[in-house]
């Protein structure tokens, strides 16, 4: 095989390569419904690539509650001293369309804000979609 046949096939398995690593990175975008509840901590699971938290609600299903990167998570305060097993927390999140997954903006636990998903620049996922919503406006 000569050489520009070998260039242009290892760059088109490099492109499908990457579209399918972003592809498999969740974004909000198919979170679509949103849901304000309460739930009992099950398990921790506190680690890359996201923290989450497995939790139970009222009829008893289990929900992966998924949370912003340990290391951000760490850096605005929220670590595994912040909750527990057997904590029953409130929280706003987005529900996943197939799965009983929900993406995290806001936790509260005996009434006071706990938790809130932001992003690098310390910016909250409620401003970054611009619907005028905070964790604080909620509890």
């Amino acid at each position: 095989m000569n050489k520009p046949i070998r260039i242009l096939l290892g760059s088109a398995l490099s492109s499908i390569l990457l579209l399918s690593v972003a592809q498999a990175h969740h974004g909000w975008g198919g979170y679509k419904e949103r849901i304000q509840t309460t739930v009992t901590i099950t398990e921790l699971r506190l680690g890359n690539p996201h923290d989450r938290l497995i939790a139970t609600d009222a009829g008893g299903q289990e929900w992966n509650l998924l949370l912003a990167p340990p290391a951000r998570n760490r850096r605005f305060g929220f670590n595994e001293d912040s909750v527990s097993v057997g904590d029953e927390i409130d929280i706003y999140a987005q529900k996943h369309p197939q799965r009983f997954e929900l993406k995290v903006h806001c936790i509260y636990k005996s009434g006071e804000l706990l938790y809130t998903y932001r992003y690098n620049n310390g910016r909250t996922s409620l401003a970054r979609q611009r619907n005028n919503e905070s964790c604080e406006d909620l509890s």
